[in-house]
């Protein structure tokens, strides 16, 4: 086999990841030469009998199989030599080989910011996770997470909800849905994102895969933001891995008496920062230029009398507003709506007020 089909064929060998895959490249010198020699395998550390009798059982057949299903599913295979690589990958330790891709990957981490938390979030911390994902996306901000329950799923949703663009990383081939109530809606981070694995299809998820699954939603990503967790929660790996890497760090405060509280109020008492919204999130960031909105029309909160300027009338005439009021009095798209009251908290022309309402400063 060519170097490429060889390397899919060495991901599809029970037990080999990145670390074992980059160590028998570096005893082989290519992927071709490891394929050809898997008996081998075994005198490579780390590898073994186990592994090695794994990898004889895997034939060229299945790597056509694979590539064939791969095809079917409207999903590629790509390789760290590919253009579309994302650059944020290349510095996760340990840095991956191979990924399977299903949809747009974003040009780089600088645009993508991960949300993250516990499976068994409130439904107060889903709400401000689905609007932090909707008013980040509907700015065009990639919103990045893990296809879980609890935040990850909301997170997703809100960036859907804005028709903007969201990458879920999974812990099991893209052919899997885990959980199974997000089968509709990988359909369509799919159709309006990207989803990504390290694992091939038909792989179904292991207590392993996911924190390995979280280094890759931090190289993802320019920051994260952690809501809802507990103390030992696998969100906080992500968060680890952000820091190693050098990311920005934030956290969403929470009662003090709730036990989802105790993950992000303890990030903040070590130093992360304390973000209440998508607002406080692009603040943060620096981020006071308004990109192309996701809908967008080409209007920018750049001068005066452009498009923004009928949102403040709106406000300053009617009073606080939620923002499916604001784009029902403009009729503006509510995607629309969202990516203009966001940016004009940050540049302090609107404010937010209780039950989600804004209100345009005098």
């Amino acid at each position: 086999m060519d170097e490429r089909w060889a390397l899919l064929g060495m991901a599809l060998v029970d037990g080999v990841g990145a670390l074992r895959m980059r160590a028998l490249l570096d005893k082989f010198k290519s992927a071709a030469a490891a394929w050809e020699n898997r008996r081998e395998w075994r005198a490579v550390p780390g590898i073994g009998p186990v592994i090695t009798r794994a990898a004889l059982k895997v034939t060229e057949e299945d790597v056509e199989r694979q590539r064939r299903a791969l095809e079917a599913l409207g999903a590629r295979f790509i390789t760290d030599e590919d253009p579309e690589w994302p650059e944020g990958l290349r510095h996760v330790t340990p840095p991956p080989k191979v990924l399977f891709v299903r949809g747009r990957l974003p040009r780089g981490f600088a645009e993508s910011v991960a949300i993250v938390g516990s499976r068994k979030a409130s439904a107060g911390g889903m709400k401000v996770a689905r609007e932090m994902g909707r008013d980040l996306a509907a700015v065009g901000v990639v919103v990045v997470s893990g296809l879980a329950r609890g935040i990850d799923g909301a997170a997703h949703r809100g960036a859907l909800d804005a028709r903007g663009r969201t990458v879920a990383v999974l812990g099991c081939g893209l052919d899997i849905a885990y959980p199974p109530e997000h089968r509709s809606l990988m359909e369509e981070i799919a159709a309006q994102g990207a989803l990504v694995s390290e694992y091939p299809l038909g792989q179904y998820p292991k207590p392993s895969h996911f924190p390995a699954r979280n280094r890759i939603i931090a190289g993802l990503s320019r920051a994260v933001v952690l809501l809802e967790c507990g103390p030992e929660s696998g969100a906080l790996h992500t968060v680890h891995f952000a820091l190693d890497l050098g990311r920005d760090v934030m956290a969403v405060p929470g009662d003090v008496h709730r036990w989802h509280s105790a993950g992000p109020n303890e990030l903040i008492r070590q130093g992360a920062t304390l973000v209440r919204n998508a607002a406080d999130v692009l603040s943060e960031l620096g981020w006071t230029v308004m990109p192309a909105p996701a809908a967008g029309d080409g209007w920018s909160l750049r001068g005066p009398g452009g498009g923004p300027e009928r949102f403040i009338a709106a406000l300053k005439e009617a009073g606080p507003l939620s923002v499916d009021e604001l784009a029902g009095r403009t009729g503006a798209p509510v995607e629309e709506a969202a990516a203009a009251v966001t940016w004009l908290e940050v540049l302090g022309r609107v404010r937010r007020e209780p039950g989600g309402r804004f209100a345009a400063y005098d």
